[in-house]
């Protein structure tokens, strides 16, 4: 069979027309890396190793793990911004460094809209206002009223100034008409002792760092920050469930691409990753993290990035907090 010069043409026009699902999808020549902007150690880290390990034999190419830790992740964020955007670095994007950092430092040095491509949500915890058990305090009414009754008498501990433990509470105290006082701590294990020894009375931590606290008796629980109860404690009521209409404040954890990384390359880390969360064992860790798998492609991880970053810029500017 003999095909004519224009057939030919028209042949190649046809196969360029042919829709992306029925391209081969991008596929990585080289290893991969997982730019990690926390130290070694951390829930997230723990996620990522775990996720790396999964994603190996489904890119075909290594996959490891690089910490780059440093200014509330942002030190690392900013590093994989600047990389290459041929696949190679993808970069961990958590909640602090994704959508609060850029109203809390004057002069942070990426955007993560403009620098950075989303690709997924991938995770979801959120925290648990806890009081010191001599505290008499046993629900967020009785918050609220102990707190207008004394305009800035009932103190709140945190691991440290901007931390999404400080600004849990200032967004529940912008949306409740209170005023709390703030003491920062060098970290939540030195906040945590202090409220149990009952130098401060109450604080926002992460359901991995105070849960076991919560189930032995050392503290109580009075809220939790997502909008629906945690399945990790079904018997604490939300605090938007308690009257604070509207309060959610969930930390998560997710994958970014560097500035302008082609969508192909993103769709198909987008593509593996939803298929490793849906393997039983990688579900089960997550849960034993005190994690919910939450997954959101990159189009909706998008949007939701932006209704972050809008939600917590109204909280930073309220609360006058900047870190430099």
């Amino acid at each position: 069979m003999t095909i004519s010069r224009r057939g030919a043409l028209a042949a190649t026009l046809a196969l360029g027309a042919l829709p992306a699902a029925a391209q081969a999808p991008w596929a990585p020549t080289r290893p991969v890396r997982i730019v990690m902007p926390f130290p070694p150690g951390q829930g997230s880290d723990i996620l990522m190793r775990m996720l790396a390990e999964r994603l190996q034999p489904l890119l075909g190419q290594p996959v490891v793990v690089e910490n780059r830790a440093g200014a509330g992740g942002t030190v690392g964020m900013e590093y994989g911004a600047g990389q290459p955007a041929d696949g190679t670095t993808i970069i961990m994007g958590g909640s602090g460094p994704t959508t609060i950092a850029p109203s809390l430092y004057p002069r942070l040095g990426y955007d993560p809209l403009r620098d950075m491509t989303p690709i997924c949500l991938i995770a979801s915890v959120p925290q648990l206002f806890i009081v010191n058990n001599d505290f008499p305090v046993h629900g967020i009414q009785d918050l609220i009223t102990r707190a207008k009754a004394n305009p800035g008498g009932v103190f709140y501990a945190s691991s440290g100034n901007g931390t999404t433990q400080h600004l849990n509470v200032e967004l529940f105290a912008s949306m409740t008409g209170t005023r709390l006082t703030h003491v920062p701590y060098r970290g939540s294990g030195p906040a945590l002792a202090d409220l149990m020894a009952g130098q401060v009375p109450f604080m926002s931590d992460t359901l991995a760092a105070v849960g076991e606290m919560v189930r032995t008796g050392r503290v109580r629980a009075i809220g939790v920050t997502s909008k629906e109860r945690s399945p990790f404690f079904p018997d604490v009521p939300s605090i938007h469930e308690q009257g604070v209409t509207g309060y959610e404040s969930v930390g998560w954890i997710s994958l970014l691409g560097p500035r302008a990384m082609p969508d192909a390359i993103a769709a198909r880390f987008e593509t593996e990753v939803a298929k490793v969360l849906e393997q039983p064992e990688i579900r089960q860790r997550l849960t034993e993290q005190s994690f919910t798998p939450t997954f959101l492609n990159r189009r909706d991880f998008t949007a939701f990035i932006t209704s972050e970053t809008a939600k917590w810029r109204a909280v930073v500017q309220s609360s006058g907090v900047t870190v430099d």
